[in-house]
């Protein structure tokens, strides 16, 4: 019994510390910025920071945007380099074709 008073006695002076060391903490604050305006001035500051921290997100998930449109049209683009040499290699077999049977005509 007498031990817990004892604990109890010392979390008390612990406690009063604490509280000590907060209410120095306080004053300090408040000698340093006494005038109110100053106070709004670090809540504007507090906001900006949000405000910018907003932004950043905003302009980063734009960028991750772009890229995907950028893939998308890589993509696409690839697609319609691959159509565009087919059609070319088509075409380039019809042009053989027909010089090769111009050339039989020719012969016979």
């Amino acid at each position: 019994m007498e031990s817990a008073i004892v604990d109890l006695e010392q979390s008390v002076d612990q406690a009063n510390g604490k509280l000590a060391t907060i209410t120095w903490k306080i004053k300090t604050f408040e000698e340093q910025f006494p005038d109110p305006d100053n106070e709004v001035s670090v809540l504007r500051l507090v906001r900006s920071v949000h405000q910018v921290k907003e932004e950043y997100q905003t302009l980063r998930q734009e960028i991750l945007e772009v890229q995907q449109l950028q893939k998308q049209l890589t993509v696409s683009l690839k697609a319609q380099v691959s159509q565009v040499q087919g059609h070319f290699n088509i075409l380039r077999e019809k042009i053989v074709r027909s010089k090769k049977v111009a050339q039989l005509k020719q012969d016979y």
